[in-house]
């Protein structure tokens, strides 16, 4: 390989080694906001399951005060 050829293949390579390691920290900067990204739908998840057990609580207790005070007042229970 000529001087000449041998120069700019070393331009080359070192052109690609700059892109190279230019995409490897924008990919840690897209895990590191993936990982936060996955931390978030974790949370928002167990802040729905949090909520629904909370309205199922709510809707056993409504149930059951209802359940008594027709039975309290002695209306009947809807046969439908």
């Amino acid at each position: 390989m000529s001087d000449v050829e041998e120069k700019l293949t070393l331009e080359v390579l070192k052109k690609l080694q700059q892109r190279l390691l230019h995409a490897e920290r924008k990919i840690g900067v897209y895990e590191i906001q993936l990982s936060a990204f996955r931390q978030h739908h974790v949370e928002v998840l167990q802040d729905l399951r949090t909520i629904y057990q909370l309205l199922g609580h709510h809707h056993d207790r409504l149930s059951g005060a209802e359940a008594s005070h027709r039975k309290a007042t002695l209306v009947p229970d809807d046969p439908h």
